[in-house]
């Protein structure tokens, strides 16, 4: 957890002296994949992916004009959903490049594709959908993503990516009426 949180706050100070870019950007960054990455078998563990994961988005929000539309207004971003596909294992000190594409947003969510790709092979793609809050209340992403100078209101996602989160508020709702259940 401290690798963690020293990489996120690196990644807010950074942001002064790295170059901005657009929040429709795709941008990647190069990383390691260190010891205490790494599982039993010596390659990076299921968890470590998401939080690679985690590194970019932030990367992304720090250095585009959505830092500061967020944080003026006392916002937080937050991760809805994630879906995680594993091809190939990343082995322990090996380097590995994050690959972050805008997939499209919606009235509500933002989406985005994560690759995990090393020498010139993807080892894994992460999918997730994201929302920024206000005191436990959805922000209205239009304005957030106007504010940081996006002119269009809508970019649907592919199909695809829709479709991998169709279902989870039934998910959710299925699993409350279970728990309530017993």
């Amino acid at each position: 957890m401290i690798h963690y949180w020293f990489t996120i706050v690196k990644i807010l100070a950074l942001r002064h002296v790295q170059p901005s870019v657009a929040p429709d950007a795709t941008i990647r960054r190069t990383f390691r994949v260190r010891l205490f990455d790494c599982d039993g078998f010596r390659v990076m563990t299921a968890s470590r992916y998401a939080a690679y994961m985690d590194f970019i988005r932030w990367e992304m929000i720090a250095r585009s004009p959505m830092y500061h539309a967020i944080v003026t207004r006392g916002l937080a971003p937050t991760l809805g959903s994630q879906k995680l596909i594993y091809r190939k294992p990343l082995k322990r000190w090996t380097q590995f490049e994050v690959e972050l594409e805008l997939a499209g947003w919606d009235d509500k969510w933002i989406y985005h594709i994560h690759r995990f790709v090393q020498h010139g092979e993807i080892k894994a793609v992460g999918i997730t959908r994201a929302l920024i809050w206000k005191r436990d209340v959805p922000s209205v992403l239009a304005d957030v993503l106007r504010d940081s100078g996006v002119t269009r209101p809508v970019m649907n996602p592919p199909g695809w990516v829709f479709e991998l989160f169709a279902q989870d508020k039934e998910i959710i709702d299925r699993q409350r009426a279970a728990a309530s259940a017993s």
